[in-house]
């Protein structure tokens, strides 16, 4: 038998026992994956029950009159965590004692701390983790979440979400109701998942900053910047970065995605999402799941500035991108090198320009009450029916009937 013969045959029966051992693998992959649909199902029926039993425990409450009386030594406080500043409270919408008593109304008796920094929703945060608190509320904005939720990441105590900002991109992806006297029954249900969080480090600076929706590189640090300005009023800051915006060139970068080969870029802007919303609710990566275990890395090589501007604003009305230049790409870590220092941001969080930035998900570090969101792969189905902003009239008006 020559040597090649002999080879052959070597081939073909490795070959076959790989090709044997994949089979038994496939059996099992398809045998998990039954098993993981009927424990979903499970898992789906338990949470109908629970929605059902908290709506009995809310109709057997005691009257407002006696609830103060009734409260006493039978519920703990839960922090929750006011920024007076966020735009509900701001303008008038919301009143703080109508949180409270909304809260009350659902059997959570609120121990109210006020944000007047981040650092200050921080530090409360903390405590609550440091107590043992089932539960952290926060009545606030998108900033004010992500603030919060640095402080959760890891711990048992779960975060619930009063929506109170301008955008409540978190709300709108995980299901949570604008309407107050809602979103504290989906506080009273009580159903969480574990979501994802975002990090990026730099090597000039190891200290690790996390986001719960979208960082960027480029352009997104700029446009980041000008909506806190408008937001807060910072009219010489918003010059200072128009300025910037119109002055900016393309930037060199390389990429190295999840140890893959490193491949170069040139670009005014890359993102990264764990969310599919960002900003004034631009809806970046639409299928973007924020609980997969990976972050949504979208490069725009190839586009101007008023390609982009023409491009975001298309989302910004709610229409599909159809941008073939726009390529997305599924990613556990990146990291991004550029020809000399850039701008970055982490959510609305603008972080001192450095040349290498290295982005990763955190899977399944915070605990959040959800409700139906399309930002889950598996939303709590049972939730009350989250009457949003974005709801369409349609939809209102069968709600209502």
């Amino acid at each position: 038998m020559d040597k090649t013969t002999k080879k052959g045959r070597v081939v073909r029966q490795t070959l076959a026992e790989v090709k044997a051992k994949q089979t038994k693998r496939l059996k099992k992959v398809e045998a998990a994956l039954v098993s993981f649909e009927k424990q979903q199902q499970k898992l789906m029926r338990l949470e109908a029950e629970l929605a059902v039993l908290a709506d009995h425990y809310l109709a057997s409450m005691p009257a407002p009159s006696n609830r103060f009386t009734a409260d006493k030594g039978e519920l703990k406080p839960t922090c929750v965590i006011v920024n007076p500043k966020a735009k509900a409270l701001a303008d008038g919408t919301i009143r703080l004692s109508e949180i409270v008593e909304a809260l009350r109304a659902v059997g959570i008796v609120a121990e109210v701390g006020l944000k007047t920094s981040g650092k200050v929703a921080r530090k409360l945060a903390r405590k609550a983790v440091k107590r043992g608190d089932p539960l952290v509320i926060v009545a606030a904005g998108d900033g004010t979440l992500a603030d919060v939720a640095s402080e959760l990441m890891g711990s048992h105590t779960s975060l619930g979400i009063l929506p109170m900002g301008t955008m409540n991109n978190l709300a709108h992806a995980l299901g949570v109701p604008l309407d107050l006297p809602a979103a504290c029954r989906l506080l009273a249900i009580g159903v969480t998942r574990h979501i994802d969080l975002g990090r990026l480090v730099s090597p000039e600076s190891p200290k690790a900053v996390y986001f719960l929706e979208t960082a960027g590189i480029g352009l997104s640090a700029l446009a980041a910047s000008m909506g806190q300005d408008v937001e807060k009023g910072r009219w010489g800051s918003l010059f200072s970065t128009l300025t910037q915006f119109f002055t900016s060139t393309t930037t060199n970068l390389t990429l190295v995605c999840d140890d893959a080969a490193p491949f170069e870029v040139e670009t005014h802007l890359v993102t990264l999402s764990n969310s599919p919303f960002f900003g004034q609710q631009l809806s970046i990566v639409p299928e973007a799941k924020m609980d997969d275990g990976w972050l949504d890395l979208a490069l725009y090589a190839g586009m101007s500035k008023l390609d982009l501007e023409h491009y975001f604003l298309t989302l910004f009305e709610g229409k599909p991108g159809d941008e073939p230049r726009v390529c997305l790409r599924r990613v556990r870590k990146v990291q991004i090198t550029a020809d000399a220092p850039v701008a970055t941001n982490a959510g609305m969080d603008i972080l001192t320009k450095r040349q290498t930035w290295a982005f990763e998900v955190v899977p399944c570090a915070l605990s959040v009450v959800v409700g139906n969101g399309g930002a889950l792969r598996w939303p709590f189905e049972a939730a009350p029916m989250p009457l949003t902003l974005a709801t369409p009239p349609a939809m209102l008006e069968a709600s209502a009937g």
